[in-house]
Formats: C-alpha cells, sequence, structure tokens
C-alpha cells in the first residue's frame, strides 16, 4: 500500500529512463514497483479528471495571449478567428500545414517614419560611400538623396526613386559583406525622435500576436516591400520569424570564386518588388500555399489581403494597422509623411471584413519591450526564469507554459506544461548540458504530453546556447541549430 502523499518521478537522461516513488515527507527515492492498476480506481480517476478540468481552466482565466491589446473587438474578433480555425471536428478547422499567416512589415511589425528604416539605411549608406563612388555625381536620386528631398524619393508607382537607390547601396558587395553593414547600422543607429535603436521600434502587440499564432500551428511569414537581404538579417532575432520565411523585393545574385571560395554577390539584375500586386505573385512564388490571414496597414498591402480573404476555400482573416496615435506613435493615413498611403484598402475594409485596428484605441502599448527600456541597461543573463516560445519549429500550444528556471549554482527547475522537473546542468563558456533530470508523472490532454514529450527530448540533445540583444535565449543542439527559443519570464 503506497502513501497519499507519495509522487510518481521519473530520471531523464538515460536510454531506458528508470520509474522510481518519491516520498514527499523524507525525500527518499524507493525502487518499489509501480503497481500497474494504481490509478485506475473509479475514484481517483475522476478526482484527477477533475482537478486538471480545473487547473486548466484556471491556467486559461489567467492567461492572456495578447496582454498589450485593450479589450475591444479587434482583439476578440482576432482571438474568435484562430479558435474557429484550430478546433478540430469544427467545419472551419484548418489542418495545421495550411495555416498560413502573412505580415507586412513596414508601419505594420514596426515603425515606418519618419522614413521606412531600410530607406534610412540606404540614405546612411549613400553619405558614406559618396566620396567613393564619383559616378553618382551625375545621378539625380542620389542627389536628391544627398539634399533629403523624400519626396522625389517617393514619386513614382513603386516609389522609383527611392528603389533606384537602395539598388545603388545594396548591390555590387557579397551576400556576407552586406549581412555586416546592415548589422553595423543596427547596432550603431538610433531613431531620429525617439532615441532608440530600430529594432526596438517594433510593436509589442504584434509580436503577441506572432507568438499567438505560432502557438496555435500558424507559420508566420514576412510579405514585404521591403529588401528581403536587409529583413532577414535580424527577422528571426526581433520577431521570431526565420530567414527563409522573408518574402521581399529582391534582385539576382551571381556565384564568383573569390579567394578561391564561392561567393554570392548581389546584382541590379531582374529586380523584383515585392509590393501591391506583387505580393500575391511573391507568395505563390516562395511560399506557396494560399494565406489564411493577413495583416497590413496600408494600400500597398490590400492586393495581399484581398487574394488571402476574397474567395479562399478556407476560412480567412484581414486586419488592418491604422495609425491613430500621433503621441506613441504617429498619426497618417491619406497624407503621409513618407510611405504607408491608406484610402482606398481603409475604404474596402467594411466591405471586405477586415478588422481595422485603431492603434490609439485598441493598443494599451506601442513599443515593444526590450533590454534598452530597463533601467540599468545591463547585458542580458542565463539565469533566471524563462518561457518557452518554440520547440523545435513547431511552436508551443497556447497558454500552456513551458518553462525553464536556471541559477548560477548550476541548479534546474521548471515545468514541462503538465510536470514539473528539476535538476542540474553542467554549464561552461556557451556551453551547458542538462542531466539527468527528475520529472513528477502526472497525465494531461494528448497536445500537452505531445508538448512535454518534444520538450523533454529537445533539452537532452541541448549542447549550448545564446543571449541575443532582445533578451532571448536560444539552446542549440550539436549542429548548432536552435531547438528552444525562450523569453525572459518576470
Amino acid at each position: 500500500m503506497t502513501c497519499p502523499w507519495e509522487k510518481r518521478v521519473r530520471i531523464h537522461g538515460r536510454r531506458e529512463p528508470k520509474f522510481f516513488w518519491y516520498n514527499m515527507s523524507d525525500h527518499r527515492a524507493r525502487s518499489t514497483p509501480v503497481p500497474n492498476n494504481a490509478m485506475k480506481t473509479p475514484a481517483v480517476r475522476t478526482t484527477i479528471q477533475c482537478l486538471l478540468i480545473l487547473f486548466f481552466a484556471s491556467r486559461a482565466w489567467s492567461q492572456d495571449p495578447l496582454p498589450s491589446w485593450n479589450e475591444t473587438g479587434a482583439k476578440k474578433r482576432i482571438v474568435a478567428f484562430v479558435e474557429r480555425v484550430v478546433q478540430v471536428g469544427s467545419p472551419e478547422f484548418v489542418p495545421e500545414p495550411e495555416r498560413i499567416a502573412v505580415f507586412d512589415n513596414d508601419g505594420s511589425l514596426w515603425c515606418e517614419n519618419p522614413i521606412p528604416f531600410q530607406a534610412a539605411f540606404a540614405l546612411d549608406e549613400i553619405k558614406r560611400r559618396k566620396t567613393l563612388e564619383p559616378q553618382w555625381n551625375d545621378d539625380p536620386m542620389v542627389q536628391a538623396a544627398l539634399a533629403g528631398d523624400i519626396g522625389k524619393l517617393l514619386e513614382g508607382k513603386h516609389h522609383d526613386g527611392l528603389m533606384r537607390i537602395l539598388a545603388l547601396t545594396h548591390t555590387g558587395m557579397t551576400t556576407d559583406a552586406f549581412r555586416v553593414q546592415v548589422k553595423n547600422w543596427i547596432a550603431t543607429t538610433k531613431h531620429p525622435r525617439f532615441g532608440k535603436p530600430y529594432t526596438d521600434l517594433t510593436y509589442q502587440p504584434m509580436l503577441e500576436l506572432l507568438r499567438y499564432l505560432r502557438s496555435n500551428g500558424f507559420k508566420t511569414f514576412i510579405v514585404s516591400g521591403g529588401g528581403a537581404d536587409f529583413m532577414r538579417v535580424w527577422s528571426e532575432e526581433v520577431y521570431g520569424i526565420p530567414p527563409e520565411n522573408v518574402v521581399g523585393s529582391t534582385g539576382m545574385v551571381k556565384l564568383e570564386w573569390r579567394d578561391g571560395k564561392p561567393t554570392l554577390v548581389k546584382t541590379l539584375d531582374h529586380l523584383f518588388v515585392d509590393d501591391k500586386e506583387g505580393k500575391p505573385i511573391g507568395i505563390h512564388q516562395f511560399i506557396g500555399r494560399r494565406p489564411i490571414a493577413c495583416f497590413g496597414n496600408s494600400d500597398g498591402d490590400q492586393a495581399m489581403l484581398e487574394y488571402t480573404t476574397i474567395g479562399n476555400p478556407r476560412p480567412s482573416f484581414g486586419l488592418i494597422v491604422h495609425h491613430t496615435d500621433a503621441d506613441r506613435e504617429y498619426a497618417y493615413d491619406a497624407n503621409p509623411k513618407s510611405s504607408g498611403k491608406l484610402t482606398t484598402a481603409l475604404e474596402a475594409a467594411p466591405k471586405n471584413g477586415w478588422t481595422v485596428v485603431d492603434m490609439k484605441a485598441d493598443w494599451k502599448q506601442v513599443w515593444s519591450t526590450s533590454k534598452s527600456d530597463s533601467a540599468d541597461g545591463t547585458s542580458p543573463s542565463l539565469f533566471g526564469k524563462w518561457l518557452a516560445e518554440d520547440i523545435a519549429g513547431r511552436g508551443v500550444v497556447d497558454r500552456a507554459q513551458s518553462t525553464l528556471e536556471l541559477t548560477d549554482d548550476g541548479s534546474v527547475s521548471g515545468n514541462t506544461c503538465v510536470n514539473n522537473f528539476g535538476g542540474k546542468a553542467t554549464i561552461h563558456g556557451q556551453k551547458i548540458v542538462f542531466g539527468p533530470l527528475v520529472m513528477t508523472r502526472r497525465a494531461g490532454p494528448p497536445a500537452l504530453m505531445d508538448q512535454e514529450s518534444r520538450y523533454t527530448s529537445a533539452l537532452e540533445r541541448v549542447v549550448g546556447f545564446r543571449l541575443d540583444e532582445n533578451g532571448l535565449l536560444f539552446l542549440v543542439d550539436a549542429e548548432q541549430k536552435a531547438i528552444l527559443r525562450f523569453s525572459k519570464m518576470k
């Protein structure tokens, strides 16, 4: 006969984990076999089921997947759509491979004023390189850029002058050299009004939306008029969107041998502009599936919104971010200072059932919370409590928290989303190895047990870690592939 306060645990980190009874009163592990029928009596089974229902209901009530959104119609429609398409057995259920969500970048995921941030990078490059490129002296667009004549650069159907500047500053070098230039610029340049790094001027409500969708089985993509190579440098660290999920304007690259190595060089050839009607084309060419959710902020996104929501055989959702908050960000629609004109798409929204987000009314918080906002400005630390945002590229179940807590003495604890665990980690430099870990043995719904299995399996494969500038923790395997991504918990 076992005592009612005993809990069943298992040891991880072995090829064949061994099970023990753990007596909470004397803290001794015993090798007493587990009776096969120990948990099968009706009274015990009913009690456990009730406790599980109460436990997960309380988790659902206490967790808000979109905490930076006010309780307005926009938030309610987002949640309602997601719940409809993920409900197995529902007539509106969408299989996970078809849950594709596409996001514009400038003005939808981060700020685009006073000019799009990639344009700011290009203008800084023009100023830096003007003495090295004498042939630019006769280029009217270069002269407009140097004079600060943004209106001139934005003329034409696709902002032809600006595209010329982007072409001059984004080609002729290797893809590796371009990546370094962008990284250096991001690390050293701040917004002229807000005094923050550009990557800190992402919208916290939209970051939460990205995580919410991924936790419900959506694949998230950027589909933007911005340069794909520019966005791919930082999209994974800032948005959790890997480079292969970025669709943007592109030019052909060519393969050259330099210093005995095959090298890709950026060119002006076959420039593809991923804007307006080009966005559905880019989705077809680079994604190959029709989205069921689309998020934009301007008339440049209208064709993408229409392609996503009109005539789609699957349930679909369209959303427009309307910039209405001049105090916290900017207010514009018909007469923007740079890009982001919003007139025809705004008029079409009611007819097509698109949700229009009023930034001032619908968002509690505009800017993302980042390490630059902290009082002491210290570098992010490995030690503390972390919340899993992605497990092996498959996201996490909404409201089911998988956590990890590390202390400077190597102690490890956390929750898989069903069971608690604890143990030790060996940490040396950027290397970390977990185990063996001791875990309680409780049952949960199949989806949560699947997440637990993925989580514990990933922890067993971890050999290293990295912390990015936004305070995210990535745990990597032997191939240096990120298999777990965490955000810091307060």
